[in-house]
């Protein structure tokens, strides 16, 4: 074992920090001899939130849905490609958005995004990209935060009713949300409420007790 991997075992490396206009602070980690990115309070990818992905993939049966296409809106640092391609071996096309253009940077340089084909990277506010685009996909997922906080613009009725419009008959959609303060709470209730008024019908998978994720299928 390198002494470095043997150091970041036990009390990880701060690898790089950056403030982003868009993030804030964000910081590269080397822990037990991987690569993680951090905000200054939460898990961006390769940390927490790939355990997050990889139990919520397990609980709705990703694999088994096999989804030919698949939009991720809040890219990260490539937590979610890295689990459909080298843990579940899938062939899934992907398209990422990302608004945040040095959180790209930091996904190309520390987590090697560049190799995963069928894969594209796009740099564009989320919401921008589905008034845009006119595709649809078998799986949509929604990762968006600033820190802890999801923004209040997509809590809103019209980029969810957008949203079912970017999904085939049969998608998935699949919301990450944390709930920690009361105003999480009020907004995650929010959040339930307009999916319902959608006329969707959805199940919230549990995994970390403050993640809340909403599937709807």
């Amino acid at each position: 074992m390198k002494i470095r991997d043997l150091i970041s075992t036990f009390w990880g490396i701060r690898i790089k920090k950056v403030i982003s206009p868009v993030n804030g602070i964000l910081e590269v980690w080397y822990i037990s001899g991987k690569y993680q990115l951090d905000s200054d309070n939460s898990n961006y990818s390769f940390g927490s939130l790939h355990r997050l992905f990889q139990q919520v993939f397990l609980k709705v049966g990703l694999k088994e849905r096999n989804p030919e296409n698949l939009l991720l809106l809040g890219f990260g640092a490539g937590s979610v490609v890295s689990i459909i391609r080298d843990e579940l071996k899938m062939l899934t096309r992907i398209t990422g958005v990302e608004h945040d253009e040095l959180v790209i940077q930091l996904a190309k340089e520390y987590f090697g995004i560049d190799r995963f084909n069928g894969l594209t990277v796009i740099h564009e506010d989320a919401a921008g990209f589905l008034a845009t685009d006119g595709q649809k996909f078998d799986c949509i997922i929604i990762d968006l935060f600033h820190d802890q906080e999801v923004p209040g613009k997509f809590i809103q009725y019209s980029f969810l009713k957008t949203c079912f419009q970017h999904l085939t008959e049969k998608g998935m959609l699949i919301f990450n949300f944390i709930v920690l303060t009361k105003k999480h709470k009020k907004h995650f209730g929010e959040l339930k409420m307009i999916i319902q008024s959608l006329g969707r019908e959805f199940r919230v998978v549990d995994v970390f007790g403050t993640n809340k994720v909403i599937v709807v299928d």
